[in-house]
Formats: C-alpha cells, sequence, structure tokens
C-alpha cells in the first residue's frame, strides 16, 4: 500500500471520527509525543490502531522534555495545541500526567504515577522505530508491568526488529487483540496504520518559511499546503495568531 493522499486522508479521518467502537471494559489508549505541533499524520494513525484494538478514545500525552532541548515553542503553547485538537475531536483526550512529574521523565515512570491514580487498562501506542530501539529505553524490561504495548506499524514498510527485540516479542507478543480487554498488562500488540508521508519537522519547515498571510508555502501534490492539510483548523490559527516556528 502507497502513502495517503490528502483526499483518502479526509475521507479516512471523516470514517475515523465517526466510526465508534467502545469496549466494554475501562481501557486507556495512550499516545506520547512532542506535539510539536499536534498533526493528522501522527494522531491519524493513531486512531486508525485504536479501531483495530477496539477503543474509541486515544489520550494525547505530551512528553516533557529537558530544559536543554528547545523544541522553539513552550509547554504552554503544546498543550493549549493539544486541547484544540480535542475540541475538534470527542475522541481526543488531553493526558498532562508527565507534565506534572518530577525529572528525569521516563516512560516506565509516566506509566507506573498512572496506573497509581487509576486501575484503567493501559496501551501505550509506539511506533515501529521506536519498538526497535526500545531496549534502550529506561527499565525498558519492566514497561510491560503497568501496560499493553500497541506498535503502530506502516502498511508499506518491512516489519524487522533486531535480534534481541524479535526475542523479547517472541515472549510477549499477542496473535488475539482482544487480550487487552481481558487482561491488564503484559503483552504487545501489531497494528498496521496508513502512511502518512509528514512529519512535524516538515510542518514547521513550511511554516517557518510561509508569508505573514499564512498557508502559503510548500504544497502537496494536490496543491493544498501543507500545514493547511495537516493542521487542524484551529491549530493552524492558534500558531498563526501566536507566530509559533516563526524564523
Amino acid at each position: 500500500m502507497g502513502q495517503t493522499t490528502p483526499s483518502q486522508f479526509s475521507s479516512s479521518c471523516s470514517q475515523i471520527t465517526t466510526q465508534d467502537n467502545r469496549s466494554n471494559g475501562k481501557i486507556r489508549a495512550i499516545l506520547g509525543g512532542t506535539f510539536n505541533p499536534p498533526h493528522n499524520g501522527h494522531i491519524g494513525a493513531a486512531l486508525h490502531a485504536a479501531d483495530e484494538i477496539g477503543v474509541r478514545e486515544v489520550h494525547l500525552m505530551p512528553c516533557k522534555l529537558a530544559p536543554h532541548k528547545s523544541v522553539g515553542v513552550s509547554e504552554v503553547h503544546r498543550v493549549k495545541m493539544i486541547e484544540l485538537c480535542a475540541q475538534s475531536n470527542d475522541r481526543l483526550i488531553p493526558e498532562l500526567v508527565e507534565l506534572a512529574l518530577p525529572s528525569p521523565s521516563y516512560t516506565v515512570k509516566t506509566l507506573r504515577a498512572l496506573k497509581e491514580k487509576s486501575d484503567d487498562t493501559i496501551c501505550f501506542f509506539i511506533g515501529a522505530d521506536s519498538l526497535y530501539n526500545l531496549d534502550k529505553w529506561y527499565e525498558w524490561d519492566r514497561l510491560l508491568d503497568y501496560c499493553h504495548l500497541v506498535v503502530m506499524r506502516r502498511d508499506d514498510e518491512k516489519f524487522s526488529p533486531p535480534p534481541a527485540i524479535q526475542a523479547w516479542l517472541d515472549s510477549h507478543m499477542a496473535n488475539d487483540k482482544s487480550v487487552i480487554h481481558k487482561e491488564p498488562a503484559g503483552h504487545v500488540v501489531l497494528t498496521n496504520t496508513p502512511l502518512y508521508s509528514v512529519s512535524s519537522t516538515e510542518i514547521r519547515n513550511v511554516i517557518s518559511s510561509e508569508q505573514p498571510a499564512g498557508c502559503s508555502g510548500k504544497q502537496n501534490s494536490s496543491g493544498t499546503p501543507i500545514a493547511k492539510t495537516w493542521l487542524d483548523e484551529s491549530v493552524l490559527r492558534y500558531i498563526n495568531e501566536h507566530q509559533l516556528y516563526k524564523s
């Protein structure tokens, strides 16, 4: 399967928003990231993965960044953009727990904090590229104590984990995705998601080079400006109002 086009994205996004796959149990699906800015490629893939595992809502969790790591915008702006995404789609929910935790921030500590606050079953979404490097994460072998990992594989990419990760997968991978509705943690579930040909870096670069009027930057194959295609309208308006990512 090739890359998803803007017209295909609009169609699939409509299907994602209207489809209701509510599960009987209480499951919290979490997508972490810098969300700098949050865009429809990243979020669209997570919503497709949520559909595949039978979960309706996805919690967007902005990660805490080290003080020396510059992302060009403040934490306040990143949170506000996530809140705007959630206001536009009732399947999205802001999850800000990591921002309130003491530094340094590690995923396993965040998951532990979530479990201490709630008995919800956590499904933590990661991309295949993150899975390949999972053994470099802090206390990575404890992650499944607190969650199920949901791996978002892109449709047209070969899935090839390194040997150490593959051996770990062989012990924890569930072929039956319904396991997340039956057990509280401990499994890895693989999903297939469309390939959205966009990145936050590309969007920031386009916005940085645009004229003050807004969406006149680099265009996609349909002639539509990339920022306008891949950002929620309210997020793009917020970016322009606050002159975010402008060089």
